[in-house]
């Protein structure tokens, strides 16, 4: 089963027929190993361009979870909480905005609401030195926030977002994390003509540069 999981973290078709595979193969066993499948398959439909298929999937992942809320969780699902699942949520919406323009709109700042939500919490600090509780996911999923801003046209939240991220990459060693941040940077560079985007810019290349 584990390796369904990661098999399907991928897009595209291929990754929507594992997703339904493993969660055919999952049946009606835990709960919560159900709840990540369906987000997997919602976050697989998504980047397929299926907004149908990633609503269904997406709400009865959501419903499930909140269902099971007191159930433990199998060790390797530990950080799946109601937060995280929102902000794969929101991330799995900017996807989908990224692949349309018809409902663009609506889906960012559907978007921008929950992943605002979601953020918030894991980048709230933990038990252990008033670091915050999840500050992998936190700054994964603040990066997809900024963009939803972006593509939104709001430079003041892209900017607040972006500053957040720079906050957490002390804390964050993972490299595929620290580069979505840092590969945002040429999309803002190019809105350079606003003074808030030129300062910031000065700021994100002290705060991002090797030390």
């Amino acid at each position: 089963m584990l390796s369904y999981v990661s098999a399907f973290a991928g897009h595209g078709p291929q990754a929507v027929r594992l997703a339904e595979a493993a969660a055919r193969e999952c049946g009606k066993g835990d709960p919560i190993l159900r709840v990540r499948l369906l987000g997997r398959e919602a976050t697989a439909a998504a980047a397929d361009g299926d907004l149908a298929r990633f609503r269904r999937q997406s709400q009865e992942a959501a419903a499930l979870l909140e269902r099971h809320a007191t159930c433990d969780a199998p060790s390797f699902l530990y950080y799946l909480t109601p937060e995280q699942l929102a902000a794969e949520t929101g991330q799995a919406l900017v996807v989908l905005a990224e692949r349309t323009t018809a409902s663009r709109s609506r889906l960012l700042s559907e978007a921008v609401e929950v992943l605002s939500g979601a953020v918030t919490t894991m980048a709230a600090s933990g038990p252990v030195e008033r670091a915050p509780a999840y500050p992998r996911s936190a700054l994964l999923h603040i990066t997809f926030l900024a963009r939803a801003c972006l593509l939104r046209g709001d430079l003041e939240e892209t900017v607040t977002s972006m500053r957040t991220g720079l906050g957490l990459l002390a804390q964050v060693q993972s490299p595929r994390a620290r580069s979505y941040l840092l590969g945002l940077r040429p999309a803002l560079a190019r809105r350079s003509r606003s003074m808030l985007v030129r300062e910031f810019l000065d700021e994100f290349d002290e705060a991002s540069s090797p030390v």
